[in-house]
């Protein structure tokens, strides 16, 4: 863990630690029970019925058979019946940009303050914690925001996710993909600059590296790859086609999106171990955006106005024809197929109601409810490498948990239905501050 001292954007802290957009947290005491549940471990077997979860501190200390009874006099121990209710693994969003918006129907990311960016980004991931998500991989930035919050968090300046942060995108000045004016890249050209600005995003203390491929040359994209497996760093690019190819042959560990990649690439990611990231959310058809919201009606998620315009305004900012939709499903299918492990990453924001519908639409993409749990939890945790620490319960780890009321093998929708979120042990308040804005009112309407 890096010192909260060390912070090179502190006076933004400063300003935010005013606690406007904090929420509180019951103080978790030693020990807290979790009894009369279901546990779903997130490693691939089945569901643990009876079962009673143990949690010391930040650790999980026991996972046992049986309900618990305290004994009288028993102190420091808090004790949670279930009634059924299923344990999981706190969920991840693999793909996040906590700052961005789209549509940007303001107009703001062009000519934005820092301030108003870095309090959004904090306000979308502090919402995420309370959607279930106790884990962000943050795959590009601006100013550093993103490894300016990971450090407030980690010091408990306020209670938010884990995040693991790219920080800024190194690029050449010719081919950006994201909005033209969204300050989240170093613009470099030829290796020598690019290793040049590639050392100053590690010199800021980022966790991993993310890239654009396509107007990458390929001694480029050899020197941000071997700088940073050289210092340890693992490279995630954005890419499909035949820059996902490319990338694959360089030696990059992630694809990010994937689209329209060839049989040639999924076999070669699989033979190499790179892992797919596929946001699938941002690349619906509207045939699937259609699809998906009569379905979240049916199943009762659809009663909030707010959230049901926002999420339908943010889907169609991405849509897609028909052809190349069906062709990503296919295409995710085909992976898992041949063993590439998936992860969950919604590429938009709210993080929370975005991460929720990518799991949801890799279920609707040929998944499996237990292949999409997994690939927005331990694959997730394998890929950051720390799965010895999270992504699944298991006697040791850390306590990173969420406790649904239904079974989300049975639907994955399921997922919503939050009871409880535990963020290193301790329990997070999930009721909604009164006076508090949506984030759908804020910056979608």
């Amino acid at each position: 863990m890096k010192s909260f001292k060390s912070m090179r954007i502190l006076p933004l802290i400063i300003f935010l630690s005013i606690g406007a957009l904090s929420y509180s947290q019951e103080r978790s005491p030693r020990i807290s029970v979790l009894t009369n549940c279901r546990v779903i471990d997130c490693t691939g077997r089945a569901p643990l019925e009876n079962m009673t979860v143990v949690i010391e501190g930040n650790i999980i200390k026991e996972i046992e058979k049986g309900t618990y009874h305290q004994p009288p006099g028993e102190k420091n121990v808090r004790v949670f019946s279930l009634d059924g209710a299923y344990v999981l693994p706190g969920l991840w969003n693999m793909h996040v940009h906590l700052s961005d918006l789209l549509p940007d129907i303001h107009n703001m990311l062009g000519r934005e303050p820092l301030l108003p960016a870095a309090i959004r980004a904090g306000r979308n991931a502090m919402d995420a914690l309370r959607r279930g998500f106790t884990s962000l991989r943050v795959v590009g930035e601006r100013d550093y925001i993103d490894l300016a919050w990971r450090e407030a968090f980690e010091a408990g300046v306020f209670v938010g996710p884990r995040i693991f942060a790219a920080g800024k995108i190194v690029t050449p000045t010719q081919g950006n993909p994201l909005e033209p004016d969204w300050p989240v890249e170093f613009f470099a050209d030829g290796p020598y600059e690019i290793r040049k600005a590639l050392r100053k995003n590690i010199g800021r203390g980022i966790d991993f590296v993310k890239i654009f491929a396509p107007p990458l040359e390929e001694d480029e994209m050899a020197a941000i790859i071997n700088l940073a497996h050289a210092r340890g760093l693992k490279v995630t690019a954005h890419a499909g086609g035949k820059s996902a190819y490319r990338a694959v042959v360089a030696g990059v560990d992630c694809i990010e999106h994937g689209t329209m990649i060839s049989d040639e690439t999924i076999k070669l990611m699989a033979e190499k171990g790179v892992f797919l990231c596929p946001t699938v959310v941002c690349n619906l058809s509207q045939k699937y955006i259609r699809e998906r919201e009569e379905r979240l009606a049916k199943l009762g998620f659809s009663k909030e106005k707010d959230v049901v315009e926002g999420r339908t305004l943010v889907a169609y900012a991405d849509e897609r024809p028909q052809e190349v939709a069906a062709k990503h499903r296919e295409i995710i299918v085909k992976a898992a197929k041949a063993g590439i492990k998936i992860l969950s990453g919604g590429d938009s924001n709210p993080i929370g109601e975005i991460g929720l519908l990518e799991i949801e639409q890799l279920v609707l993409s040929g998944l499996t409810e237990m292949q999409a749990l997994i690939a927005a939890t331990r694959n997730c945790a394998e890929w950051c490498d720390v799965l010895d620490k999270l992504g699944t319960v298991e006697k040791g780890k850390l306590a990173d948990l969420i406790v649904v009321k239904d079974n989300p093998l049975d639907n994955i929708s399921n997922l919503r239905k939050l009871k409880m979120v535990f963020k290193d042990g301790k329990l997070v308040n999930l009721a909604k501050d009164e006076g508090q804005a949506s984030f759908w009112k804020l910056y979608f309407k």
